[in-house]
C-alpha cells in the first residue's frame, strides 16, 4: 500500500454545487483520474489542500491499516486547522471503501474536521456513504464527468489530466533512444576523464557554469542538446553543483524548471537520473503539482535510495506544506573560492 498526500494546484479555483462537481474536481486538482483511491478535500484551513491515498482492499480488514490511512489523510488536515472535509472513494470495492470510511468517520468525529459528505464512485454510479437515512445510502446515481466544465476548462488551460496515477508515473520513464544519445555524448565529451567535481575551485566553476546554463535554457524556453545535458548530468552528481541549479528555482519560474527537468529525467541514463528527478520534484511542488512531485520523488529514490533532497521533499509533501512557505534563492556557493577566469 502506498499512502501519499497530494499538494493542490494553488491557482485552481472551483465552485462546487453538486456531488458531480466534487467528482470532477478531484482529477483536476490532482492532475490524474483517481482509481482505487481515497481523496480528501479540505476547507477552512489556513492553507487548504487535498490529499489522496491508495485504497487498501483486503488489507482494509485490518484495523491497523485503516488507522494508518486515517492518520495519513487527517494528520495534515489537523495541522492546518481544516474546519470541514469531503471524502471521495473511487473504487468498485464497496466493502473496502465502507471499512475505511468507518474509520475515517470516527476519526473526524473524534478530532475533526467536520465531514460534509462522503461519496463512493465506481466509475458509472455514485452513492453517499454514512448518510443517516439508509434509503439515501443505498440510492445509486449515474454520473459521467469526462465532459464536466471543470475538466473542459482544465483542457483549455493546457492542463493534461493523466488517465491514472500509473500513467503519470509512466510519463517519467526513460526514453531509451534519448538516454543512449546522452550516454554517447558523455563518452564523446570525455567527461569521466575529469571526474566529478570535488574540490572547492572545481565545485565553484562547475556550479557557475550550471547556473548560467540553466538560466539561459529557461530564458530561451529551450531544452539542452545531448552534449550540454550530458555535462549537466555529470557535474550535478556533486550535490553543491546540483544546488546551483536548485537555487534558481522560485515560484515564478517553477513551470519553466518543471519542463526542463521533466525532459532531463526522460533522457538521463539510469546512473545519472537522481539529480534531475529531485529537481523535477521540487519544481513540480513549487508549480503546485503534488502528484508529479511525488512521482519524481519516487523516481529519484528508486535510483538513489536515501537521497536527502528527495527525502526532504517527501516530508514536505507528506505534511501538505504549502509551496509558498519555501522561498528558494539560497547561496549555493557559500564558502567556495571565487570563480576562476575560465569555466
Amino acid at each position: 500500500m502506498t499512502t501519499t498526500s497530494e499538494a493542490p494546484r494553488p491557482r485552481t479555483s472551483l465552485t462546487v454545487h453538486a456531488p458531480e462537481d466534487l467528482l470532477a474536481a478531484a482529477p483536476v486538482l490532482l492532475g490524474f483520474w483517481p482509481e482505487q483511491s481515497v481523496v480528501l478535500m479540505t476547507f477552512g484551513a489556513h492553507h487548504p489542500f487535498h490529499a489522496r491515498t491508495d485504497l487498501p482492499s483486503a488489507a482494509a480488514r485490518s484495523r491497523d491499516v485503516r488507522r494508518l490511512v486515517a492518520a495519513e489523510l487527517l494528520g495534515p488536515a489537523l495541522r492546518h486547522d481544516a474546519t470541514h472535509a469531503v471524502l471521495l472513494y473511487y473504487t468498485d470495492d464497496t466493502p473496502a471503501a465502507e471499512a475505511v470510511h468507518r474509520e475515517l468517520r470516527r476519526a473526524c468525529r473524534r478530532t475533526g474536521p467536520v465531514l460534509v459528505t462522503a461519496l463512493l464512485a465506481d466509475g458509472t454510479h455514485y452513492r453517499e456513504l454514512g448518510h443517516p437515512d439508509p434509503t439515501v445510502r443505498r440510492r445509486r446515481h449515474p454520473y459521467d464527468v469526462r465532459a464536466h466544465p471543470f475538466v473542459l476548462a482544465a483542457a483549455v488551460a493546457g492542463r493534461r489530466l493523466h488517465g491514472s496515477r500509473a500513467e503519470l508515473v509512466a510519463s517519467l520513464e526513460q526514453d531509451p533512444a534519448a538516454a543512449a544519445a546522452v550516454s554517447s555524448a558523455l563518452v564523446a565529451g570525455r567527461l569521466a576523464d575529469a571526474g566529478v567535481p570535488t574540490g572547492g575551485r572545481s565545485l565553484r566553476d562547475a556550479g557557475d557554469w550550471t547556473l548560467r546554463t540553466v538560466r539561459g535554457l529557461l530564458a530561451d524556453q529551450a531544452v539542452p542538446d545531448d552534449a550540454v545535458l550530458a555535462r549537466l548530468l555529470w557535474v550535478m552528481q556533486a550535490a553543491r553543483v546540483r544546488d546551483a541549479a536548485w537555487s534558481d528555482l522560485r515560484g515564478h519560474n517553477a513551470e519553466a524548471h518543471l519542463r526542463l527537468w521533466s525532459d532531463a529525467v526522460r533522457r538521463a541514463p539510469d546512473a545519472l537520473v537522481a539529480a534531475p528527478a529531485a529537481l523535477l520534484g521540487w519544481s513540480a511542488w513549487q508549480a503546485g503539482d503534488g502528484a508529479l512531485a511525488w512521482a519524481a520523488v519516487d523516481r529519484c529514490l528508486g535510483a538513489s535510495p536515501g537521497h536527502r533532497m528527495a527525502e526532504h521533499l517527501a516530508s514536505l509533501l507528506q505534511g501538505a506544506v504549502p509551496p509558498t512557505l519555501w522561498k528558494g534563492g539560497f547561496a549555493w556557493d557559500r564558502g567556495l573560492p571565487q570563480a576562476s577566469s575560465t569555466s
